[in-house]
């Protein structure tokens, strides 16, 4: 009988770490928090991973929400607050984020869905066209709140805001969309990996 219970008890800690793990999370180095505050309200870490081109390490994803949802549409199609924070592993310049970007929209979103969303996308792009170069360790963060729209940081810093919902949906499907930028990170955000 003891032994049965050791056993069970053994069991039920290894399974501790990847249940607890994504309480305060460390990818690629980059040590992300449990929680984070948006507007003045608690979200916690969904998921996060790996952005890999070939075997170049770009960028940490992070996926925060009000609480953990494991469906891409649970997170796409309900008009709740979000953020995405991408960590620089490497330096970008503009034109790569713009390029990446605009793929990752056009891969994910309709002709209809893009034309549609057409002057945020202007305005998202030339709110990224200004930062210019960005540095390793660099941090952006994509903040939406319902009502009001995408909020747009780097390391702390206001950029703009970007309104729509459908907007943020669409930024969002470049991650999480049925063609998105890697199926891994995909799986990674929705707390799959």
């Amino acid at each position: 009988m003891h032994r049965l219970a050791l056993v069970f008890c053994l069991a039920v800690a290894a399974g501790m770490p990847a249940r607890s793990a994504i309480h305060g999370l460390e990818v690629a180095g980059i040590r992300l928090p449990d929680r984070v505050s948006l507007a003045g309200r608690d979200m916690v870490l969904n998921g996060a991973g790996l952005r890999r081109i070939l075997l170049m390490k770009i960028y940490v994803a992070a996926l925060y929400l009000p609480e953990r949802r494991h469906d891409a549409r649970a997170v796409l199609d309900r008009d709740i607050p979000r953020s995405l924070q991408l960590t620089l592993l490497r330096d970008l310049s503009t034109e790569q984020n713009l390029d990446a970007l605009k793929g990752g929209l056009a891969d994910n979103n309709g002709p209809r869905e893009m034309a549609a969303i057409g002057p945020q996308v202007d305005r998202f792009l030339e709110l990224i066209r200004g930062l210019g170069e960005v540095s390793a360790g660099s941090v952006i963060r994509l903040d939406y709140l319902p009502g009001e729209g995408t909020r747009v940081s780097l390391d702390g810093r206001p950029l703009g805001r970007v309104p729509g919902e459908a907007f943020n949906r669409a930024v969002l499907k470049i991650w999480l969309g049925d063609d998105p930028v890697q199926v891994s990170l995909k799986r990674a955000l929705l707390g799959e990996g």
